[in-house]
């Protein structure tokens, strides 16, 4: 990762709690959504693909969530549960830990693993919603394991939200989604 995206992720890590703390409506933790992905791995084929997933929320400060990407050769899953809260209503610290599975045609490969994932969402004001976290997976095997830095936005139109995530590391990954979100 280049220095300039790595400052660009921690600022962006750094800067979000200390601005939350004046709102006063939190993130969404209830949703499904889905969209296009655009996947550029440093070591394959980049290709754009298509993905779906969702979150549901447990109580105050946990979840259950999975996602399935479909690019071209690869094809990703992951499945897992997280806890999120201490920043007050209007943003989340949050933790993820997932099984996760990946498999690439090309290779003939199909490994699972798991992935750590923490950072921060930020709901700045009640139509518009900042995000930043960082990811550890590890496949083992041939894929190995690896870090990533990820950053995204959310608009919220009602129970409707139109967002795009970027995420870098051995490969960049940028996601632009329609989310659909239950409760209030």
């Amino acid at each position: 990762m280049s220095r300039m995206k790595c400052a660009f992720v921690l600022a962006s890590m750094l800067l979000v709690p200390v601005l939350a703390l004046a709102q006063d409506e939190g993130p969404k933790w209830s949703y499904v959504e889905g969209g296009w992905i655009d996947f550029d791995p440093d070591d394959g084929v980049s290709d754009d693909g298509w993905f779906a997933g969702g979150s549901f929320g447990l109580g105050k400060n946990f979840h259950l969530l999975a996602e399935y990407d479909d690019v071209g050769n690869y094809t990703f899953w992951n499945a897992g549960a997280g806890w999120h809260g201490l920043l007050g209503d209007k943003a989340d610290l949050f933790a993820q830990v997932m099984w996760s599975n990946i498999q690439i045609d090309d290779g003939n490969i199909d490994e699972d693993g798991y992935e750590v994932q923490g950072g921060v969402r930020w709901r700045m004001v009640k139509w518009f919603e900042l995000n930043g976290q960082v990811n550890w997976v590890d496949y083992g095997g041939e894929v190995g394991d690896e870090t990533t830095g990820e950053v995204g936005i959310l608009f919220y139109l009602g129970r409707v939200g139109i967002g795009a995530n970027w995420e870098t590391g051995d490969a960049e990954t940028t996601q632009a989604f329609f989310r659909w979100n239950f409760g209030k």
